[in-house]
């Protein structure tokens, strides 16, 4: 629900003005903890939260033109073959434009993330539960909101009540 309204509202925001650099939140960066987390949410990503958007859509009467569509979406983890990591960081650091893009919708990434990708144009990530270690949420957060002039990152943390390190956290 989380990821559909904010790329949902972004996509909004992108209609008002072609002055207004929706570039820097355009595409959300998604950070688990390990390969299954990231598994699971795949599915979500491909099914629940492109339904999720058409039910924002119409609960809200979107215009055609205002209505966001998940078109390019990727993975950075260990289970891509090492030769196309760099495609994919290429693929990051496509540029939105309004009209036809080329720049990725979401990228779902495990750790690889956390250390090495340094991508100006990120200013959106959803970290999904608390990493093992603060110093591991700190390169891991870092990876966004590194253009202070476009603005400042927006990151949000999603804690799951089953897991007692993210409720520890959130108490």
């Amino acid at each position: 629900r989380t990821y559909a309204i904010v790329l949902q509202r972004i996509k909004e925001i992108s209609h008002l003005s072609e002055d207004v650099s929706i570039d820097y939140y355009w595409t959300l960066l998604g950070y688990f903890n390990s390969i299954r987390e990231l598994g699971s949410a795949s599915s979500l990503v491909y099914g629940d939260i492109v339904e999720r958007l058409g039910q924002i859509q119409n609960r809200d009467l979107i215009t055609k033109d205002q209505k966001r569509h998940l078109n390019r979406i990727e993975e950075l983890t260990s289970r891509i073959s090492s030769s196309e990591i760099p495609a994919i960081l290429k693929k990051l650091e496509a540029n939105y434009t309004f009209g036809k893009t080329q720049s990725l919708d979401i990228c779902l990434a495990t750790n690889m993330v956390a250390t090495g990708v340094d991508i100006s144009r990120l200013g959106l990530m959803f970290i999904h539960g608390q990493p093992k270690t603060t110093a591991e949420y700190i390169q891991a957060s870092s990876r966004v909101g590194r253009e202070v002039p476009l603005g400042p990152g927006l990151i949000f943390t999603l804690y799951s009540s089953s897991k007692p390190r993210d409720k520890s956290h959130y108490e």
